[in-house]
């Protein structure tokens, strides 16, 4: 495979950065791309935000670093903050930077973090987790620049019951602070529950109509911190700020909840992404555009789109899993006929896995309620992730789908085993896609969500979430030992997910190969999608030229022309090296997948 790279600039960081020792050529030049996108967007020779898509072992970070010392050292008015999801990446990048920099120009903060808040946010860079500007609006504003680790979990989210509306509005009466305005909030949260329960609808929307002046004071106005001494519950009035702020932004809407036969049980939800200067943001993304290329504002930087060779995953291989039939939530596989067929099942595929050492993770709720025994672990009370054992003769590190871990933790891993999607709730879906989408949440929006089976944007952006949380779980193992050549380590992950997910986690790993692993005589079927069946197909036919359209509709059976767009649109389409031209009027002027690079 040719690999671009920048030999002068490669030479010149190497000069410049000691740590460029220890990277490849590839790593070096990504790095550099990464640092350029920064100085592009604090410039606003591009408007943000821009996504950079590179994967875990690329030198993202390190670039972020070196641009952020960039514009520091050459810009000196300009304040500049770095957020990630990690405690742990917060002191990572902020021992680099102040190394660099000096602690006098670096600061600071997390919950737990000992040093002093009011000093570490007056420096002139900043580093803080996301949960940071969930808790402390408007604290940035004085920000020129935000670069952020997947701002998909940048989002302040909040899901509440009406419960906690009164709850919220009888801690501000008794304590008088801002009891009007509390009481206005419980009354328009009642007042929704009402019309939801009088309609046929799951979803409706928060109406943005009267006076809201009272939510402007709450999300604004109130500073909780001042009234930590008589707050019982600090989480509850957290969440109403961020409702309060979310509706005057129009992204609040009421759901149903989890319907149980007649059982009603509606959840309020509420986002906003937080970043104050959204287009002054450049993200670092490790799973690519899946998510951020449904969510219009967000577009990809020139740099790695132009100028930058995507890695090689010859020496992956995704094995699909098929296992057990277990129906029902996952919170309902503790009985004892459930719980058996779990451990049943985890035990024979920890047999059959060749390799000795294995991350492996889990849905948390059937690693607690199923596992706890077989792993040797405490019976009740929280687990402590992550945690090894032995079985089989092999090292075992276990985790859940839901909790990431050290960058190189598990480097070592040969194998990564994900069993059971990561399930979230259809309203999560929303939700994400109108907070990074930035597009108010309407009954004419939610025509699509009240269908019954998601559709349109919000099934792409929940398919889009599972995927990710299947790459940043893979990404855990040495596939992320990228080498000089921009070849990914060797590894095999076990996935135990249907075909139309595994196929679409298998185009966004260029070259891999695939197999399957069958439990009980139990076969894997074809996708049945039809934009899935697509790329299964081309996917399988391993070419490295145009494939005609035509071709493709006699081996499957249908036409693709009501698809154009989606496959004009496709993220997993661009990732298996193809851009779909339509076909026009004039003699073999034919539809094609176009081959997009040279391997």
């Amino acid at each position: 495979m040719s690999v671009l790279i920048f030999p002068d600039a490669i030479a010149q960081r190497r000069e410049a950065h000691s740590e460029c020792e220890w990277l490849s050529d590839w790593q070096v030049h990504s790095a550099h791309i990464t640092a350029g996108a920064i100085r592009i967007v604090s410039l606003g020779l591009e408007a943000g935000p821009l996504y950079v898509p590179m994967p875990t072992g690329s030198g993202k970070t390190t670039g972020a670093i070196w641009g952020i010392e960039d514009l520091a050292n050459n810009f000196p008015d300009q304040r500049l903050c770095f957020l990630t999801p990690y405690k742990t990446s917060v002191d990572g990048v902020y021992g680099s930077l102040s190394d660099r920099l000096g602690s006098e120009v670096v600061g600071y903060y997390y919950s737990g973090a000992l040093v002093d808040k009011a000093t570490e946010l007056a420096k002139r860079i900043v580093v803080l987790t996301h949960a940071f500007i969930q808790a402390n609006h408007g604290t940035l504003d004085d920000r020129d620049l935000f670069v952020v680790d997947e701002a998909i979990y940048a989002t302040g989210e909040a899901a509440l019951k009406l419960e906690h509306f009164n709850q919220a509005r009888s801690w501000a009466t008794s304590h008088n602070v801002y009891p009007e305005e509390f009481i206005k909030l419980a009354d328009y949260a009642t007042d929704l529950d009402q019309r939801l329960r009088q309609s046929d609808k799951k979803y409706i929307a928060a109406r943005r109509e009267g006076d809201l002046t009272w939510a402007k004071t709450i999300a604004f106005d109130l500073q909780i911190s001042n009234h930590s001494q008589t707050i019982d519950n600090r989480e509850v009035l957290v969440a109403t700020q961020r409702f309060s702020e979310a509706l005057l932004a129009g992204l609040v809407f009421l759901s149903r909840g989890n319907i149980d036969g007649d059982r009603y049980d509606p959840v309020y939800s509420a986002a906003v992404l937080g970043i104050p200067s959204i287009e002054k943001t450049i993200v670092l993304s490790a799973t690519g555009g899946m998510v951020y290329d449904i969510a219009g504002p967000f577009r990809q930087d020139m740099g790695s789109a132009n100028y930058w060779t995507s890695p090689s995953y010859e020496r992956l291989k995704l094995v699909q899993l098929t296992g057990p039939d277990i129906r029902g939530h996952y919170s309902t596989w503790s009985t004892t006929e459930k719980k058996d067929k779990v451990v049943r099942y985890v035990d024979w595929l920890l047999s059959q896995v060749a390799e000795n050492i294995i991350y492996i993770t889990f849905p948390k709720k059937v690693l607690e309620g199923c596992l706890r025994e077989y792993f040797d672990q405490p019976s009740r009370g929280e687990l402590e992730y992550p945690f090894t054992v032995t079985k089989h003769g092999k090292q075992i590190n276990i985790s859940h789908h839901a909790r990431s871990v050290g960058s190189n933790a598990f480097a070592d891993c040969k194998a990564v085993v994900y069993l059971w999607d990561n399930h979230l709730p259809q309203s999560a879906s929303v939700q994400r896609f109108h907070t990074l989408a930035n597009e108010e949440i309407t009954e004419e929006a939610l025509e699509d969500a009240n269908r019954g089976q998601l559709v349109g944007n919000y099934e792409r952006i929940r398919e889009a979430q599972y995927i990710d949380n299947m790459m940043q779980q893979i990404g855990r193992g040495s596939v992320r030992q990228i080498d000089e050549n921009a070849e990914a380590g060797e590894m095999t992950a076990y996935v135990f997910t249907d075909s139309n997910k595994l196929n679409r986690l298998a185009a966004q790993y260029k070259n891999c190969t695939t197999g399957t692993l069958e439990y009980e005589g139990r076969q894997v079927s074809e996708p049945s999608r039809r934009i899935d069946r697509i790329i299964w197909y081309l996917r399988l036919q391993d070419r490295r030229d145009d494939v005609l359209a035509t071709e493709v509709e006699e081996a499957l059976g249908f036409r693709l022309s009501q698809y154009k767009d989606s496959l004009q649109n496709s993220w997993d389409m661009r990732m298996l090296g193809y851009d779909f031209v339509p076909g026009g009027r004039g003699r073999g002027n034919v539809g094609r997948f176009r081959w997009t690079r040279d391997n």
